[in-house]
């Protein structure tokens, strides 16, 4: 897994494709629907669209801010949507996340989940104790109630998160995720140097619906969700395709400038 992302950038480059992107992207949602104005998220055509294209459904709890979705009450299915298809495959999931007022207080919940709010989850889980406050609020989870943590979430800033959820060794389900927090350009391409992981069965095989869960936030919390990309990683045996054909077109080109 470790060159999956660098060994097929490479390929692409190598024949001229114009998209060097390693992945397939499926998602792509800045919540916007075309108007950067205040306003509830679009409740019409769940099913709605191709693909991923479409409308979510949302309750109260969240609004359209200047193209982002802001969250700003508590709700297990906060903006939903389902999906098209079903998808088994590795996903790699990236989005800007915001906390734009309020204060991390112990517990206090945002996350994106895959299947149902009870699988698994990226996002904020306020990770607090008396002594030291909250600290490495970022999270990843494939299951349950706990989590990886890595980096604390400031008042105004923005920070870029990165999941890797997988099916390792020979699992049917998912069962590890991976987090970057702003990653680098070369962890980002390699997928690399997590700051973050999380292990255990999923019990979740495939997924139709995609959401967000809000608890614990009070009423001064203002959290955003940006610049949301979801994307597909591709088989180990397409890769491996794709390596022995960018072998054999090294191999011919050598051939070449031999005769």
């Amino acid at each position: 897994m470790k060159y999956r992302h660098l060994a097929v950038s490479v390929l692409l480059a190598s024949i001229g494709v114009a998209q060097a992107a390693p992945v397939t992207t499926v998602a792509s949602e800045d919540f916007s629907y075309g108007s950067p104005t205040a306003g509830s998220i679009n409740l019409s055509g769940l099913n709605g669209g191709t693909g991923w294209a479409g409308a979510w459904a949302g309750a109260s709890a969240a609004t359209v801010v200047g193209g982002a979705m802001q969250v700003a009450g508590n709700s297990n299915s906060l903006a939903t949507r389902q999906l098209a298809t079903s998808i088994s495959r590795d996903v790699l999931v990236d989005f800007q996340f915001t906390l734009a007022a309020g204060a991390i207080d112990r517990n206090d919940f945002l996350g994106l989940w895959f299947g149902n709010f009870n699988g698994p989850n990226i996002g904020l889980k306020g990770n607090c104790d008396m002594s030291s406050g909250c600290t490495s609020d970022l999270f990843v989870r494939t299951n349950g109630s706990s989590g990886a943590f890595s980096t604390d979430l400031s008042l105004g800033g923005t920070v870029r998160l990165v999941g890797l959820l997988e099916k390792t060794g020979t699992s049917n389900v998912f069962n590890r995720y991976s987090l970057w927090v702003d990653p680098t350009a070369e962890e980002f391409d390699t997928l690399t140097g997590a700051d973050a992981v999380y292990t255990g069965s999923s019990g979740l095989a495939s997924f139709s619906s995609i959401g967000f869960r809000s608890v614990n936030l009070d009423g001064s919390d203002r959290l955003r969700i940006d610049n949301l990309k979801i994307s597909l990683i591709p088989e180990p045996a397409a890769l491996g395709l794709l390596g022995a054909a960018f072998l054999g077109a090294s191999f011919a080109t050598r051939r070449n400038k031999k005769a």
